[in-house]
């Protein structure tokens, strides 16, 4: 982030703080950058996080309803951030009409206590990260609960939002780019990834959206996005909350930890601590490799649409061949058979789309 970057994201963040009914002048703590910035803060005894949402990434109507899907968590006792309207009674505001970044969308929430995040990205894939397999089962638990809240709730989407569908994940235009962009990406590993999103698609298709299986879901269920705390682990940060498949949480729960060294035990612990809140089927484990690649698909479709930035970087050289073998692996797991994990499964792809 430039220094003008940050000093533009200051001034936005000034401009929001009357609509709160805060003072301009206190001090702002740069946590996070990346779609969003987000700074700490504290007045009157109250520590809060302030978002300065990217311009463009969400319609206000879209912003309104990830915060209903939040609010509608809380009500079912899931642990999510608190949100805190702004001065005309709405959960956010738009600052910038008058500034030559333009306006932008801004949010309020109350500061979660906490010992830092779930884990680290990095060190997952570098198989570093020290975490306890007791660490999963919770993040499992947690997961299970947010599914299971929000089929309670009935909540509806308001509006449309980017679904994590077929198309979404691995159609012709997908949610967060087209991973086979990637100019690493080349020769018989590109060969590979093409025919494992056949492969894909025609599981994801047999495993069909039932509202057991598919509805609104975090999407972004990173290390990152999980706080620890003395009251257990929370979830934060719905940016990218849409409809989706409840697999493709667990999903991303993982993911950065396949190349750990502990990953079959840390997976094996996730599902434990899913299925002890919510069960699963013998089709939910027999989709969830295709899944898997998914979710890693949509990771290289990000970074081809945003090359120079380093997390973008990252994913196009040292996490690509973990991608990579997970499609290996999808296709060889998916090789001809006699006998099919799903009832309904087609033909294994033997030739490019």
């Amino acid at each position: 982030m430039s220094d003008h970057e940050r000093a533009v994201a200051i001034e936005l963040a000034r401009a929001a703080l009357p609509l709160y009914e805060l003072p301009t002048d206190i001090p702002l703590t740069l946590l996070k950058q990346r779609e969003n910035v987000v700074f700490a803060l504290s007045s009157g005894g109250r520590e809060y996080v302030l978002r300065v949402h990217r311009r463009g990434y969400h319609s206000d109507a879209e912003l309104a309803c990830e915060l209903d899907f939040v609010r509608a968590l809380s009500t079912e006792g899931v642990a999510v951030p608190h949100f805190i309207p702004a001065r005309d009674g709405l959960g956010f505001c738009v600052v910038g009409d008058d500034h030559p970044a333009g306006p932008h969308q801004v949010d309020l929430q109350l500061r979660i206590q906490n010992s830092g995040n779930f884990g680290d990205e990095r060190t997952a894939v570098a198989g570093t990260a020290e975490l306890s397999p007791e660490d999963f089962r919770e993040l499992g638990r947690l997961t299970a609960e947010v599914h299971a809240a929000s089929v309670r709730s009935g909540y509806t989407m308001a509006v449309p939002r980017d679904d994590w569908d077929i198309e979404g994940l691995v159609g012709d235009d997908p949610a967060w780019g087209d991973p086979l962009r990637l100019a690493e990406l080349d020769g018989d590993d590109l060969d590979t990834v093409r025919r494992a999103i056949v492969r894909i698609r025609e599981v994801l298709t047999a495993y069909g959206t039932p509202q057991h299986r598919f509805g609104p879901i975090h999407a972004d269920l990173t290390p990152e996005n999980v706080l620890r705390t003395p009251a257990g682990l929370v979830l934060i940060d719905f940016d990218d909350f849409a409809a989706g498949w409840h697999l493709f949480d667990l999903a991303t729960a993982i993911y950065f930890f396949t190349p750990h060294p502990r990953a079959t035990e840390y997976r094996a612990e996730l599902f434990a601590g899913y299925e002890s809140v919510r069960p699963l089927d013998k089709a939910d484990h027999a989709a969830f490799p295709a899944m898997l690649l998914a979710r890693g698909l949509t990771y290289l479709g990000w970074a081809a649409d945003r090359r120079g930035e380093p997390t973008a970087e990252w994913h196009a050289t040292e996490v690509l061949p973990h991608v990579v073998r997970l499609a290996r692996e999808l296709l060889a797991d998916t090789a001809p058979r006699t006998t099919s994990p799903l009832k309904h499964d087609a033909p294994p792809a033997t030739e490019k789309p």
